[in-house]
């Protein structure tokens, strides 16, 4: 039987680990533990379970707790008999290390047996190494409520000794690398401890880097002073001498470093066929360190090539990074959730030859090792599909010589306004792009037979590498398929069902979208089905706030969130739109979730503010022409257009968008937009084709009605 307690609570027996329970359980079992062999009394255990104000069930609840750790730990027992692990004893109960071992009895065993070796620091560091090796974090780290038990508190004053006592050993004998980290974390965890800041000086200084060393000598001299009022005392006066005194004779130099430190080498391959994106390279290149710490932040939608960018320019720069790249999937936009930060500080950790065992668990203790262990390191850094900011900054490097990668479907603003970063955002690829790309997939001699309906598959596709690399990838598995027959399968079949590589559901561009749609919230996911609805190639903020039935204000903040998300994209002051396959997908969301009722007062909601704004706009170009009376409605007119010159700058803004929601509307709001519409430009913007069938549509209307 083994149970653990430097660290989060656990148990084995006979190396298949114990389920433990719930918390309370556990805490008890910890308390217990804490005791050493001593019996701890039922009045104790209750205090430090429930404290001032315990439940009357207390006792009778901590009974039960403690049969269930009977049975846990002894499974042969009998219910009659008495516990050898757990008895009962002077009113409480307690734990027996004889049958039990426990790793902070060996934990206080190995310091005690090294007391008498302070003359043999060979013989010190390897003993407390051990002692501390059995640490897996906090004493009783997964037990908040006994965070700040007396016992507790002791404990990790008492490990933060054995800390300070091995650092001072390892360094007498060369190996102050080896402890760095374990040195560095305790100074931040203690900033005003003057003997841990004088630690962390030799530490540096016996392994060469003198000029950190006076840095950190600097900063904690300011800080005494700024915040206590005091110099440095005798310890840090006397680590800053021996720096001074580097030369002296009676000063050893620093000892070299016993061990070289891996470099980590986790950048993926590179997607083959990369093409395009020159200008993001060319931004990627400005950014390479030149005296401090970069940041880039690549955003852009599902499927547009985020991580293939990433990776292809990281592997192009890595050698500029000699101390190795790191790289890390943070899981932004999967099904089973975002990588806590503190995973992937693990990760860079022992890449970084961290042993396991000494990785704290608390995210700012490993950030600041972290940050530690890449101050004066040159490396590339590549966090991969990121949810926001604050998953990133944890995993920021401390150096001025690295350079961190970002990537994410959401703008990264935060990055941007609070850390530096450049914004670097991917759009679709251009069409000759496009065709590149579909060349290196399917070979350029394809491409060339045929040029036309390679030109309408890549439009089919969007231009989105991901959709041109799974339709490339499925045409290249039908060889005696031209390129003309697949956009005609493509433009007869649903388009987004096409784009799935069959047996592999998680490549397909509808999953992709999928997960940047559950992200929304459901505002949001609303607004973007409904956009679907609109007719034209895009829509102003006051046409999309009365299709959505909102006010123009929270119309701006959700059109935002999607651009934020890249499932819109802000093309034009004040005008968004989408490309053709989320279009699609938005069409079958809104067809899924939305009722034909709800769909329907959406579009007449469009129509209405088309109707008032047309009418709105010819009373401002004509106000004395004679016009036909407009049914009362609720729908607003549009802001701003206050005169003729602003009426007809609305209109020519809109055209295409009327244009195309004239032959959409109900007879009522499609006679009279229309006309208006036909009236006004017919004369206004007559060298204008894109009005003349709305003119014809009027006139015919016009006359149905007046022949009626």
């Amino acid at each position: 039987m083994r149970i653990q307690v430097l660290g989060p609570t656990r148990a084995w027996h006979d190396r298949v680990e114990i389920q433990l329970g719930p918390p309370a359980r556990r805490a008890v079992l910890g308390l217990l533990v804490l005791a050493e062999g001593e019996s701890v009394a039922t009045a104790e255990l209750v205090d430090a379970l429930w404290g001032e104000r315990p439940p009357r069930s207390a006792v009778n609840v901590l009974q039960t707790h403690v049969k269930h750790l009977r049975r846990l730990l002894e499974p042969g027992r009998t219910s009659r008999s008495s516990s050898d692990v757990l008895p009962f004893a002077g009113g409480g109960y307690a734990l027996n290390p004889e049958v039990v071992e426990i790793d902070l009895l060996t934990f206080r065993r190995l310091v005690a047996g090294v007391n008498d070796r302070e003359d043999d620091p060979e013989r010190v560091a390897a003993g407390l190494g051990e002692a501390l090796g059995l640490w897996r974090g906090r004493p009783l780290a997964d037990l908040p409520v006994l965070a700040a038990h007396p016992k507790v508190v002791a404990l990790a004053a008492k490990h933060r000794e054995v800390l300070a006592r091995h650092g001072d050993a390892m360094i007498a004998i060369g190996a102050a690398a080896d402890v760095l980290p374990d040195i560095a974390e305790a100074a931040a965890d203690q900033p005003l401890d003057e003997p841990a800041q004088a630690r962390l000086i030799r530490a540096y200084h016996a392994a060469g880097h003198r000029a950190r060393a006076f840095e950190v000598y600097h900063k904690v001299r300011a800080r005494l002073v700024e915040e206590l009022g005091v110099d440095p005392g005798p310890e840090l006066r006397a680590a800053h001498a021996i720096l001074l005194r580097e030369d002296d004779n009676d000063v050893s130099p620093p000892v070299p470093v016993r061990r070289v430190l891996g470099v980590p080498r986790q950048l993926p391959a590179p997607a083959s066929g990369f093409t395009g994106r020159t200008a993001q390279l060319s931004t990627l290149d400005a950014l390479l360190p030149d005296g401090g710490m970069a940041i880039a932040a690549i955003s852009g939608s599902a499927g547009v090539g985020k991580t293939a960018l990433a990776v292809h320019w990281a592997h192009r720069v890595r050698d500029r990074f000699p101390d190795g790249q790191l790289y890390a999937n943070l899981r932004g936009h999967t099904g089973g959730g975002a990588a806590p930060p503190i995973e992937v500080l693990a990760q860079f950790l022992s890449a970084l030859d961290v042993p396991a065992e000494r990785v704290p668990l608390d995210v700012g203790a490993a950030s600041a090792m972290y940050r530690t262990l890449t101050t004066d390191r040159s490396v590339l850094v590549l966090l991969d599909n990121a949810v926001s900011p604050d998953q990133v900054r944890p995993l920021l490097p401390g150096g001025p010589r690295c350079l961190v990668v970002v990537t994410g479907r959401d703008r990264m603003t935060g990055l941007v306004a609070m850390d530096g970063a450049r914004a670097v955002k991917l759009d679709v690829l251009s069409p000759d792009d496009a065709l590149e790309l579909l060349a290196r997939v399917l070979g350029a001699e394809r491409i060339r037979a045929e040029p036309v309906a390679a030109a309408e598959f890549a439009k089919l596709c969007a231009y989105l590498p991901l959709a041109l690399r799974i339709a490339a990838a499925n045409l290249a598995d039908r060889p005696g398929y031209g390129i003309d027959d697949y956009v005609d399968e493509l433009r007869e079949g649903n388009v987004l069902w096409a784009l799935a590589v069959p047996g592999d559901e998680q490549t397909a561009v509808r999953a992709a979208f999928d997960l940047s749609y559950a992200a929304l919230p459901e505002q949001a996911r609303r607004l973007f089905r409904l956009l679907s609805l609109v007719p034209g190639t895009d829509a102003g903020t006051e046409a999309v706030a009365a299709l959505a039935g909102t006010d123009p204000g929270q119309a701006t903040r959700l059109l935002d969130r999607l651009a934020g998300a890249h499932l819109v994209e802000l093309h034009a002051p004040g005008r968004h739109s989408f490309h053709d396959l989320l279009r699609r997908y938005a069409a079958e969301r809104t067809m899924e979730e939305d009722t034909a009722a709800e769909r329907e007062s959406a579009l007449r909601r469009l129509y209405d503010w088309y109707l008032n704004a047309v009418d709105g706009a010819a009373r401002q170009l004509y106000p004395h022409m004679l016009r036909l009376p407009t049914p009362e409605l609720t729908a607003r007119t549009p802001a701003g257009v206050t005169g003729p010159a602003e009426a007809s700058g609305w209109l020519d803004a809109e055209r295409n968008l009327v244009a195309a929601v004239a032959p959409r509307a109900p007879p009522v709001h499609g006679v009279a937009a229309l006309r208006r519409a036909a009236g006004l430009l017919l004369d206004v913007h007559a060298g204008s084709t894109g009005w003349r069938p709305q003119a014809g549509l009027a006139a015919e209307e016009a006359s149905r009605e007046g022949s009626g």
